[in-house]
């Protein structure tokens, strides 16, 4: 029902004429966490110096809309990484709405992989990603 009362907020932002950029916005996000957390003990972990809850958000942006579309946990090492997190989320966007608009993919370092760019670059997605430089 949420998800439905979403698209159509989205689907009527199309313009008349060329497709319409929908911008797919991807953060890592860490809440940090002090302290015991025992019944969060498996979600509470370390990355990059920081121990919290480390959220993979993916946000969907068209118009004046910037919507918050769907949110995984990453568990740490020994489980999926954020890139392949964020893919499967890409990969499950709705047909609907890949098909009204030109996606444009918006991701910070954390997800710089080779395997990402070439992921996105099969699913023909145009990227725009930060690469830290040493």
């Amino acid at each position: 029902m949420f998800a439905n009362r979403q698209l159509s907020l989205v689907f009527s932002h199309c313009p008349l004429g060329r497709k319409a950029f929908l911008q797919v916005i991807i953060d890592l996000t860490t809440l940090e966490k002090c302290g015991q957390f025992k019944a969060f003990k498996n979600l509470i972990t370390v990355y990059n110096g920081k121990r919290g809850l480390h959220i993979v958000v993916l946000y969907l942006v068209v118009g004046q809309w910037r919507i918050p579309w769907i949110f995984r946990v990453w568990r740490g090492k020994g489980t999926a990484s954020p890139s392949q997190i964020v893919l499967r989320m890409v990969r499950h966007l709705p047909k609907d709405l890949t098909k009204r608009f030109r996606v444009k993919i918006l991701a910070d370092t954390a997800f710089g992989t080779k395997d990402f760019i070439n992921n996105l670059r099969e699913l023909k997605y145009h990227a725009v990603i930060g690469i830290g430089s040493k």
